[in-house]
């Protein structure tokens, strides 16, 4: 599939000449990048059973970091800027199966100004949510654990209603981690919370031509601001237990391919929550 449509762009890039420019700012050079597998368990009555796995890619620097899908945004730089011929190549299930197995989500961490920008997309909208950096208050143990080499020591913190088990290494001086988990003297290779729904394991770590932390976006318009967090996570909570495939195909946006709607569910039990627990859930 890849193969397919990276032959078939390299024919037609050179015509395309209404390609949307994408926001594409280098911060400054990454000291490292690290790959992590987030694993998420999307039924919490019927734990591994239903588990979910992406790889994600934090790449951090002295002063900024940024955490994302790195497939999820080769994705996202090729269908918005060539979106009618992308969604082409696919039918409507196919098309959703092909992005929907990657994550959205995206976290640009600016440490001078203390704040992280959020990309989301729920409630067939895109987000920015801007929010105060918060630092988690951690409890460093005596535990010790060696993972991919690097001699790590345990830490734990109460944040946003869960409580976070993580692994930091001394020997990578860089303050940062998976997901909103920073703070540390080293960086965390591993986190999970005391239940395990979400976990950050380290597959992989360089600092070698690390490359650069960017601010990246080639999500077209309307894109809603927002700055409350607990706003946020409520409309998302809300937004969740609708069935999306049934609100896309209901909308219109698929055209003549939009799939028969009649035996579609509208709403269904959410079976797990988010990272962040601390929000009222009505």
């Amino acid at each position: 599939m890849f193969c397919r449509l990276l032959f078939l762009l390299s024919i037609i890039s050179p015509f395309i000449l209404s390609a949307q420019i994408a926001t594409e700012i280098k911060l400054e050079p990454a000291m490292v990048t690290v790959k992590y597998e987030r694993k998420v368990e999307m039924d919490t009555l019927d734990r591994g059973n239903k588990a979910r796995t992406t790889i994600l890619t934090l790449k951090a620097g002295k002063n900024h970091s940024a955490f994302y899908d790195a497939k999820r945004k080769w994705i996202d730089s090729i269908e918005y800027r060539y979106d009618d011929f992308f969604r082409a190549q696919y039918n409507g299930k196919e098309y959703y199966d092909f992005v929907g197995k990657t994550s959205s989500i995206k976290l640009f961490k600016n440490y001078p100004e203390g704040k992280i920008r959020v990309h989301d997309f729920f409630d067939i909208c895109r987000w920015n949510i801007d929010e105060d950096m918060e630092k988690p208050e951690w409890n460093v143990t005596d535990s010790t654990a060696n993972i991919l080499g690097y001699e790590c020591i345990m830490a734990t913190t109460k944040f946003r209603g869960r409580v976070w088990n993580v692994w930091f290494t001394p020997e990578i001086p860089v303050s940062d981690g998976p997901w909103k988990l920073w703070g540390l003297p080293g960086l965390i290779l591993h986190a999970s919370d005391s239940n395990n729904d979400y976990t950050f394991s380290a597959l992989e770590v360089s600092d070698r031509n690390p490359g650069y932390v960017e601010y990246f976006d080639y999500r077209p318009q309307p894109i809603f601001e927002s700055t409350k967090r607990i706003k946020s996570l409520q409309r998302k909570w809300k937004s969740s237990q609708e069935n999306i495939a049934y609100r896309i195909a209901t909308s219109g946006m698929l055209g003549d391919k939009t799939p028969d709607v009649s035996k579609m569910k509208k709403t269904f039990i959410l079976k797990y929550d988010f990272e962040e627990t601390d929000y009222p859930h009505e």
